[in-house]
């Protein structure tokens, strides 16, 4: 009787293909097509971004040993040229850079005028940033503190020594002798659409919510710059001196900036110096509600003097390479 009743239960595979025949079969294709879809839609609109995000934080901590790298999603869209992330950290053993949210917007729609100078500050806007919530921490200086260590001849103790200091000094050899060749081929009257300036002559950045810090818990205070919303933007000029290859230009505002000094969590040492009064978060050293910001700087270029220095350096070192072979070959 069991057996019969299971029978009747579980249909089988005639059974079903006649209901189907039975019922229309396209009915139950569209139901399941329709599930399949709103499935598929359910994941591009909530769980994409942050597969894509996952995968970039694993390939590129793959890549990059000096530093760790976050992306908690990630999005892009070519019909309007907009990259979207959410959640960036970079951290170093000297810094730490966080961002919430934020979007790049490359106007690629824009006509290019090849003939368009690259130095013109004028010139119309391609790229687009946003960044909600920007922080930038600085809390050592680990680089200069080994250069110190080996000036004066005491064990590294904080970073650990490098590996493959031959290589290194190689590699260092390599790059100077191809920046020697790229100064040959330079010219004064270089075409400018070989130069990405001439496709962005001019980048936006808008900042929502940003904070500066400088300190670490070895200190008593540590420096903060907060400021409400940044409105930046990035051009070139031609240089002031004809050595330089050509000048940055950062032209912003930014609106209710306050510069605190606050103390620093976790800091265990003794204050011989009596803290200022605190207001608030900390101590105000100063406090506007709008800065104008203007920052300027030539971007170097190797003076001829320099050049022929390193091209007779190489001279002698490769005079010296061939003096030992042919004193080992006897």
């Amino acid at each position: 009787m069991d057996q019969r009743k299971n029978d009747s239960i579980v249909p089988s595979i005639t059974q079903l293909e006649d209901f189907l025949t039975e019922h229309n079969s396209n009915v139950v294709w569209l139901l399941v097509a329709t599930i399949l879809s709103c499935g598929w839609i359910i994941y591009l609109t909530y769980y994409n971004s942050r597969n894509v995000g996952l995968i970039l934080t694993l390939v590129l901590n793959r890549l990059y040993k000096h530093g760790y790298i976050h992306i908690g999603s990630f999005s892009f869209s070519v019909l309007s040229g907009k990259v979207m992330v959410r959640e960036i950290y970079y951290i170093t053993e000297d810094m730490s850079i966080r961002i919430q949210d934020g979007f790049i917007i490359f106007r690629w729609w824009k006509m290019y005028n090849p003939k368009q100078k690259q130095h013109d500050p004028k010139a119309e806007t391609r790229l687009y940033i946003t960044v909600n919530d920007f922080e930038f921490h600085v809390y050592n200086r680990s680089d200069l503190y080994g250069r110190l260590q080996e000036l004066f001849g005491l064990e590294p103790t904080i970073i650990p020594p490098k590996k493959d200091d031959d290589k290194t000094r190689e590699n260092g050899r390599t790059r100077a002798q191809s920046k020697i060749e790229r100064v040959k081929v330079k010219t004064e009257s270089q075409d400018p659409t070989s130069s990405w300036r001439s496709l962005i002559p001019v980048i936006k950045v808008n900042v929502s919510t940003g904070r500066l810090a400088f300190g670490n818990h070895y200190q008593p205070q540590t420096l903060c710059i907060n400021f409400d919303d940044a409105f930046l933007t990035y051009t070139t000029k031609p240089p002031s001196s004809h050595l330089d290859q050509f000048m940055h230009i950062v032209k912003g505002k930014l609106e209710n900036v306050r510069v605190m000094l606050v103390p620093s969590p976790r800091y265990v040492g003794l204050q011989n110096d009596e803290p200022p009064r605190l207001m608030g978060e900390g101590f105000v050293v100063m406090q506007s509600n709008d800065v104008d910001i203007y920052y300027y700087m030539d971007e170097p270029g190797m003076s001829i003097l320099k050049v022929y220095f390193i091209e007779m350096v190489l001279f002698f070192y490769k005079m010296l390479l061939c003096l030992y072979f042919k004193s080992s070959e006897s």
